[in-house]
């Protein structure tokens, strides 16, 4: 008897995506990315701004610090079942 394989669920489908954006802080300009894990860049951006404000306020943490690294965003992936 063959059996069907159940289909991926949709956090195993999700994948990285990274978005570049710039922020100024002291008169300079610096490069900032983050990456949010999701189902489509489109859902991607949507999360992106969705949580910009928070984002921002991540990113200008790092900036202050002495040591600024990239931030990572981990967003509920969606059931579109």
């Amino acid at each position: 008897m063959r059996r069907e394989q159940p289909s991926l669920s949709p956090a195993r489908r999700a994948a990285d995506f990274k978005i570049n954006f710039q922020m100024t802080n002291a008169g300079a300009r610096h490069a900032c990315s983050v990456t949010i894990r999701a189902l489509s860049r489109i859902d991607a951006d949507a999360i992106f701004r969705d949580n910009w404000f928070t984002i921002e306020k991540l990113a200008r943490l790092n900036l202050t610090a002495e040591q600024p690294g990239q931030i990572r965003l981990e967003a509920a992936v969606p059931d579109r079942g």
